[in-house]
């Protein structure tokens, strides 16, 4: 759909017939225009105008033609014409649309009689279809094309108000209507009237006993009214935790405040105290330690080489004795040993054979270096081992234990000089009111954690029903399926209605994917911040979740992980956080985590949601545009947008990025109603090339618009 031409006659300050000729362009890419006027001289009014000549009462938000529409349409009509006999109000508008083949060309025009004192005269709608007018069933048809084409739902998104779109999709309920729209761009309201319909043929042709049906969908209810159960627990308990940790915040920071004022409790002073006597023990001890060093010790620690030549002397000695008392007692073994030798070979005693023995014995025994040994000790095998043991233990003792304990003592002193300024600076004066204080907020702390923990309770009670109750819809679904098989028209209809819920998940799972790719797209275009926004999710429930990289560390996460649980750290933090931890640390869930990672000190980037409301109005509305821009690509027609206040709340670093990346991206005509304080110097160089028209309007008495054709602020 195409604008070609736009009257307006006696509506709100256009005074008389005033005319917007768009220039004729088949280049698709010349496809924006652009209408500028100051404050005041009748941007909102053509705005306005465009909507309700479109869609009538419709358009107003009324059913039918009524006292209140015809009260609005009346505050609209010109004040000077309401003078003058026989005016008329009436707006007309131009337009081509494709029929698959070639252009239709639509004339319409919606005209008032403000002096009628009938309903039924009150307005006049007229059609002409490629030169012909319309009959009046003609007209019925027509009005639901264009109902089709844009739907009242969409009302707020083909006319875009930049002041106000952001409560479209933010306000209460936006949820509700970002569905309505995401089904009727995608098409997807047909499911709705083709489930109505089957509904229809099923409880007006079905003749079997329908209380299989009654239980499918009375298993469906409970399951939807579990579903939002949770949701609104969910919701307590978020609340919950965050009094609870303005709680834990509170009082630290009236720790901090009381502790920097020097105030401490009675159980630091003692403290102090106690560790100053541990002290005093500890000096006491390392004193005795080196009193003993002293008097024992030290004297031989001093000729220490010499203790170990005489250690070495008293060894040497002894090996010798040893060697030697070896050789006598073989020369007094040896000659009764050959001779029993003899007697059991039967041989005959041979003295000299015997003497050659001893001494090859004596030869293999005899060391030369021990024979060269001096006895100067001369000590007994008792004597030796009481001095090696001696010797040995006062070798053991070594320099660095007694400077350890030296500096051991040293350094307690410093502590315990510390812990007395310490003392002398503490304040114990006010602690009765910081206890009080503190008392009554654990005691607030104690009753929200009582109220989480119920909540929770709670939460995990309902869980447990909403399995049940799947389950429960699981089967009923199957007998309804069963039953179905074996229906003729009621049946068919119980089996569509089955398969369009089926279809409509696996649709949308599809759709809304696209819209999250498509908003990434568009956010890292229009947002200055490069990290501004990472990840979009839309839930069941079309609420919109926004989540950025933030870098965590593995340690923090674990111990939190521990604190807390697992399921209250999923509860906590969202399953797309959770889930891509898991994929950056390639592991399959939190248990896994923690055991790899409870004892690293590693730091990764992982998704994490943002609250909407923190975002500054700026942010606010070029989260809004990129969101409406992926929504808007689900279109299936081409349809003109018509934009009042382009620039609402973006500042000028995003005006350049908003004028090339939106305005200029989007499919179909573009109507652009600006100040010149919006699309102005550099941004109209930008989009030149695709301007198709330009108008300005002016408003100097604050009476009358004049509109000029061809012209623009500056030129």
């Amino acid at each position: 759909m195409r604008i070609n031409k736009i009257e307006l006659c006696n509506f709100g300050s256009y005074a008389g017939i005033n005319t917007f000729e768009i220039q004729n362009s088949r280049s698709k890419k010349r496809n924006i225009v652009l209408i500028g006027g100051k404050n005041g001289a009748g941007k909102t009014t053509l705005f306005d105008g465009i909507k309700l000549c479109l869609y009538g009462h419709k358009a107003e938000g009324f059913q039918t033609i009524n006292a209140f529409y015809r009260k609005d349409v009346k505050k609209i009509f010109n004040d000077m014409s309401k003078f003058e006999s026989g005016s008329e109000c009436y707006i007309k508008l131009s337009f081509e649309i494709s029929n698959g083949q070639d252009e239709d060309i639509y004339e319409i025009k919606r005209s008032w009689n403000i002096y009628s004192g009938l309903l039924d005269e009150f307005e006049r709608f007229e059609v002409i279809k490629n030169r012909k007018i319309l009959s009046e069933e003609e007209l019925g048809d027509f009005d639901n094309f264009l109902m089709n084409l844009i739907p009242p739902e969409l009302f707020e998104l083909f006319f875009f108000d930049g002041e106000q779109i952001a409560d479209f999709f933010l306000d209460e309920n936006g949820n509700e209507r970002l569905k309505n729209a995401f089904m009727i761009l995608c098409g997807y309201d047909t499911f709705d009237i083709m489930e109505k319909n089957f509904k229809r043929l099923l409880f007006g042709k079905k003749v079997t006993n329908g209380q299989v049906e009654i239980n499918y969908s009375t298993a469906k209810d409970a399951v939807q009214q579990l579903e939002n159960e949770i949701a609104n627990n969910k919701v307590r308990l978020k609340d919950l935790k965050d009094e609870f940790d303005a709680l834990n915040s509170e009082i630290a920071t009236s720790d901090k405040r009381y502790k920097q004022g020097g105030g401490v409790l009675y159980e630091e002073w003692n403290e102090k105290f106690l560790k100053i006597k541990e002290e005093e023990r500890l000096r006491e001890d390392r004193n005795g330690y080196l009193k003993r060093m002293a008097n024992d010790f030290i004297p031989y620690i001093i000729v220490k080489d010499n203790l170990e030549k005489l250690k070495s002397q008293l060894q040497n000695e002894h090996d010798k004795q040893q060697m030697e008392a070896l050789q006598k007692s073989l020369k007094l073994l040896l000659p009764n040993v050959m001779k029993k030798v003899y007697d059991r070979l039967d041989w005959k005693s041979d003295d000299e054979l015997t003497d050659l023995v001893i001494e090859e014995f004596d030869a293999e025994i005899f060391n030369k270096e021990l024979d060269k040994i001096d006895n100067i000790l001369c000590a007994s095998n008792e004597d030796f081992d009481s001095l090696i043991r001696a010797i040995n233990i006062y070798l053991s003792v070594e320099k660095e234990e007694i400077v350890n304990a030296q500096n051991d003592v040293k350094e307690s002193i410093i502590r315990s000089q510390k812990l007395r300024e310490e003392i002398e600076k503490c304040n114990i004066e006010g602690i009765q009111t910081y206890i009080d204080k503190k008392t009554s907020l654990l005691e607030t702390k104690s009753q929200v954690s009582v109220q989480m923990q119920n909540e929770t309770d709670e939460i995990e009670s309902l869980a447990r029903r909403y399995d049940e109750a799947i389950q429960i819809l699981k089967r009923e679904e199957k007998k309804f399926e069963d039953e179905v098989k074996t229906q003729s028209i009621g049946d068919l209809a119980e089996r569509s209605i089955a398969f369009l819920d089926s279809l409509q998940k696996k649709l949308y799972v599809n759709e809304i994917a696209k819209v999250e790719i498509l908003f990434i797209e568009k956010i890292k275009e229009l947002a200055r911040k490069s990290n501004f926004i990472d990840e979009i999710k839309i839930d069941n429930d079309f609420n919109i979740h926004i989540y950025k990289n933030i870098t965590f560390n593995s340690k923090k996460v674990c111990k939190r992980i521990h604190e807390i649980g697992n399921a209250e750290y999923l509860n906590e933090y969202g399953q797309t956080h959770c889930q891509s931890i898991l994929n950056v640390t390639k592991t399959s869930n939190l248990d896994e985590f923690v055991i790899q990672y409870g004892k690293t000190n590693e730091d990764f980037s992982v998704l994490q949601e943002i609250d909407k409301s923190r975002l500054s109005k700026g942010e606010k509305q070029v989260f809004i545009m990129a969101l409406y821009w992926s929504f808007m690509h689900l279109n299936q027609h081409e349809v003109p947008f018509i934009i009042d206040t382009p620039f609402a709340r973006i500042d000028s670093e995003h005006r350049t990025n908003i004028t090339r990346k939106f305005f200029m991206d989007l499919n179909g005509q573009v109507f652009i109603f600006s100040t010149n304080e919006e699309i102005n110097g550099e941004h109209l160089k930008i989009m030149d090339k695709n301007i198709q028209s330009t108008f300005l309007l002016e408003n100097t008495d604050n009476r009358r618009t004049n509109v000029i054709e061809n012209k623009y602020f500056g030129e």
